[in-house]
């Protein structure tokens, strides 16, 4: 295993702008039968096992979920262990899991990513050529609201504290969200082109708190393959909705749920 990492580590750091996975070995074993592999990963300080019923909703369609967990969202990692690399890295052996088995089954594979999560996938497409067949984007990073720019001012200036998360206690990894947790977002998000002609589904709630509605439906309409969802969330939550936490029917309530669900198989 400590090979492995080696040698996933040395393809990063020379910036080989290519899927190189020679040197990986398979440590993850799917059905021989599934029909394609999907790589899920979770939004922003999200507890990563809120993306299961996800990966419930692709298992239902004989597809098998591969979930990311990204540092500084488990129980033996903080914020202070975050960069944009590191989450890079989190990806890649994943992805190299996922793309070993999808060659050795003659299966396709496929990305979901929440918030964050589409962040990551968009920067491995561009990066390191990740063959997907198609990909899911909700409410993704890219476009963030004008107000959310003084978190970026706060990690520009140096500062490296913490900031109090307002998500539903259940649904977040930790009770604050580091500094150097967003700039590593902003950082990745940064390098992206969107120029790439993979298929893609990009769906969100015109009521979303921190992505831009306008700006992210306009991105999709000048990229190749994207195709843009209006989804409409009554969550079933009582103390609060939040519009941007749209990941299982408690947070879109089970009308929207069931036509986001909907979508993403048109899309396999």
């Amino acid at each position: 295993m400590k090979k492995i990492l080696i040698s996933l580590l040395l393809i990063l750091s020379t910036q080989t702008y290519a899927l190189n996975c020679n040197n990986a070995t398979r440590k993850v074993i799917f059905d021989e039968d599934t029909k394609g592999i999907v790589l899920i990963v979770h939004g922003l300080n999200l507890n990563p096992e809120k993306m299961e019923t996800l990966g419930n909703y692709y298992k239902s369609q004989s597809l098998s979920p591969l979930y990311v967990k990204l540092t500084g969202h488990t129980k033996n990692s903080n914020w202070d262990q975050v960069d944009k690399d590191r989450w890079i890295k989190d990806f890649y052996l994943p992805l190299c899991q996922a793309h070993l088995n999808s060659k050795e089954l003659k299966v396709p594979m496929y990305a979901i990513g929440y918030s964050l999560g589409a962040v990551v996938i968009q920067n491995a497409i561009e990066k390191f050529k990740a063959p997907f067949k198609s990909v899911t984007y909700i409410a993704p990073a890219f476009k963030t609201r004008w107000y959310t720019s003084f978190i970026n001012i706060l990690f520009k200036l140096g500062f490296e504290f913490n900031l109090p998360s307002g998500n539903f206690v259940e649904y977040r990894a930790k009770a604050n969200t580091g500094l150097k947790a967003y700039k590593a977002m902003w950082e990745i998000e940064q390098s992206l082109e969107y120029k790439d002609t993979i298929p893609k589904l990009v769906m969100m709630d015109k009521r979303d708190e921190l992505v831009d509605f306008y700006s992210t439906r306009e991105l999709c309409q000048s990229w190749k393959g994207c195709k843009f969802v209006e989804i409409s969330s009554k969550p079933t939550k009582n103390e609060k909705s939040i519009y941007h936490l749209a990941i299982d029917p408690a947070t879109l309530g089970q009308k929207t749920w069931k036509k986001l669900t909907s979508k993403i198989g048109l899309s396999l």
